[in-house]
């Protein structure tokens, strides 16, 4: 990382492992009711070496008075007194100008090979073992009609930050972050099954949620606290003629926190979930418009639609991205044989920019980064069926 202050290495090794097996069983209570039951056992365990993490370039040392203190420079001495001493708060002056800062004599430990290392050098892990129990039920009030609830319970493993500077005292991590899950819906084939029609409403309750907050320059993922997301969608397919096929879809979500640990600040109770829509929607018609000796010709178009959504948990206004809607068009031809498939199309069609990341950091690094989404693209495309 290249910085006006400094030059660090980031990163290091990853080894992760993960086991799972699961049970699954479906009970007919009657021939329209049945129940379905699960468990899973997930044992994963994820590893990390940041012996790599290193600062190669103090350019505090080029300031006179920190350089007559430190020749290093004051982030390698911060890193001397603080990475594998057993005492940290020691090596630190007490009082007086330099209130914090590193004393001037501490030496490296055995794991700060150097005295350069932001993190101990040595592989840290984190292991998860849990259970997730799964249930639902569906009855079938018609031959084209469907109605079902289900609860499943699932988790997300902890891990490690991995671009860490100042020095640390260990390598930062987070816990295992979990959801539970509940859901209605209703599913029907109408009109002779030209229309298919699901609607469903959920809730999810989060706990320990895993968000990514800034420390000086270092993203880090803290254990937030909790909050919910409940909602509902609406999606189907529609054939008003054997030649045309219709597909939609509608969301809507109400995300909120309910409950934020101090560590998670700037985050609060009002702030918004990051990459999450109020409102989504889609539609893409499909249509048959030849069909004879040399094959078929479909067309196809599809337009999708998200509201705003901010793209960090802190609700950074850069990082803001306001509603917006995407467009895409293609045509297939497919040989009498139907062994071959020609497509050829064009993907955001109206060469619509709008943001997928990004990060802020104005107050410390001084710095703010995003990362757009592709522009208008055509494609060809050659299948073969055998």
């Amino acid at each position: 990382m290249e910085f006006g202050f400094a030059q660090f290495f980031t990163g290091g090794d990853i080894d992760n492992d993960s086991y799972a097996s699961y049970l699954q069983a479906t009970f007919k209570v009657t021939d329209r009711f049945s129940i379905t039951p699960g468990i899973r056992y997930t044992n994963e365990t994820k590893r990390f070496d940041p012996s790599v993490q290193t600062i190669f370039n103090d350019r505090s040392q080029l300031d006179p008075v920190l350089a007559s203190v430190y020749p290093q420079g004051a982030f390698v001495a911060f890193s001397q007194c603080l990475v594998g001493q057993a005492n940290p708060a020691a090596n630190l002056f007490p009082s007086g100008p330099l209130a914090g800062f590193p004393l001037p004599n501490c030496t490296p430990s055995a794991t700060n090979p150097g005295g350069n290392h932001t993190m101990p050098a040595i592989e840290v892990s984190a292991k998860a073992k849990e259970w997730t129990p799964a249930i639902s039920a569906d009855y079938k009030i018609t031959d084209n009609s469907l109605i079902y609830a289900s609860y499943s319970k699932g988790f997300k493993n902890g891990g490690f930050s991995q671009r860490i500077f100042p020095a640390e005292i260990a390598t930062p991590s987070f816990t295992p972050e979990f959801v539970e899950s509940y859901e209605i819906g209703l599913k029907n084939e109408l009109f002779n099954r030209r229309l298919r029609l699901n609607i469903a409403a959920f809730l999810s309750d989060y706990s320990d949620m895993q968000i990514t907050v800034n420390e000086g320059i270092a993203p880090k993922v803290r254990n937030a606290g909790a909050g919910r997301i409940k909602g509902f969608e609406i999606e189907g397919e529609a054939a008003p003629i054997e030649q045309v096929r219709v597909n939609f879809g509608v969301g809507y979500l109400d995300a909120y926190y309910t409950k934020i640990d101090p560590s998670a600040a700037p985050v609060t109770l009002d702030s918004k979930f990051a990459f999450v829509p109020k409102w989504t929607a889609s539609a893409a018609i499909n249509a048959d418009v030849y069909e004879g000796s040399m094959g078929k010709l479909t067309l196809r178009g599809d337009w999708s639609y998200q509201s705003g959504t901010f793209k960090d948990a802190v609700n950074s206004p850069q990082l803001f991205q306001p509603a917006y809607s995407v467009f895409g068009t293609s045509a297939s031809f497919t040989d009498r044989s139907e062994h071959f498939t020609l497509t050829a199309g064009v993907t955001n069609l109206t060469d619509k920019r709008y943001l997928q990341g990004g990060y802020v950091d104005l107050n410390v690094g001084g710095a703010a980064t995003a990362s757009f989404s592709r522009p208008r693209e055509w494609f060809l495309k050659l299948a073969y069926k055998y």
